[in-house]
């Protein structure tokens, strides 16, 4: 199962006169025109390049047996890779669980192997409050698996998989799935949401379990 990173293009922005243009020739004819602005979306794209450099996060005390705590290994072989210019942060064949990894400039994370798995902690005290999103909105909340702020040159490549690690009694729950025993007694409650209460902790609930 190969997983890897998506990069999120924004389109040019357009002139108030073109977009109505647009909307007066409906939709469309509006998508017509964007699909004729891909290649030039496309062209803007360049890859990251890395330097010819390897950190394997076993060297860092990385142990792949599904059970040892892997997260300060990967922030370490992480910073390393950073302090030396950039590289591969190399991820071997085995299962890795950790909490949160953030990812730093220069950084590609690598899965080696099929056989490499990152699982990801079902411990919320494992997943950070940083500056953050949620269905579009800007918000200080729990860490994403993989986060990066203010970062340049970043990748995740390799062949291995990221297990978000997640099931009726952790996460879904979370995320309104009622079939998994969501109910609106959770603080994120889609209502809330309706009223524009944010999923977010205030500066009162540091712990990102509260709302603002």
């Amino acid at each position: 199962m190969v997983a890897a990173g998506a990069l999120a293009v924004a389109p040019p922005v357009v002139s108030l006169r073109r977009a109505s243009a647009w909307a007066s020739r409906g939709a469309g004819a509006a998508e017509r025109d964007g699909w004729r602005d891909l290649p030039a979306i496309l062209a803007r794209i360049r890859p990251p390049t890395f330097p010819a450099r390897d950190f394997d996060v076993t060297a860092f005390g990385a142990v792949g047996d599904d059970h040892a705590d892997n997260t300060r290994a990967f922030r370490a072989a992480i910073a390393a890779c950073q302090a030396a210019g950039g590289g591969r942060v190399v991820v071997p064949g085995g299962t890795f669980m950790t909490g949160a990894i953030e990812l730093k400039s220069g950084v590609n994370l690598h899965l080696a192997e099929r056989a490499t798995t990152i699982r990801f902690t079902r411990d919320p005290a494992a997943y950070p409050v940083v500056l953050t999103r949620f269905e579009g909105m800007e918000c200080m909340n729990f860490s994403p698996l993989i986060y990066a702020i203010e970062q340049d040159r970043l990748a995740i490549t390799g062949t291995g998989t990221l297990d978000g690690n997640a099931d009726c009694e952790h996460w879904w729950p979370w995320k309104g799935r009622t079939g998994c025993g969501w109910s609106a007694a959770y603080p994120c409650a889609i209502a809330a949401l309706a009223r524009g209460i944010t999923c977010a902790p205030s500066s009162s609930s540091p712990t990102g379990r509260g709302t603002s």
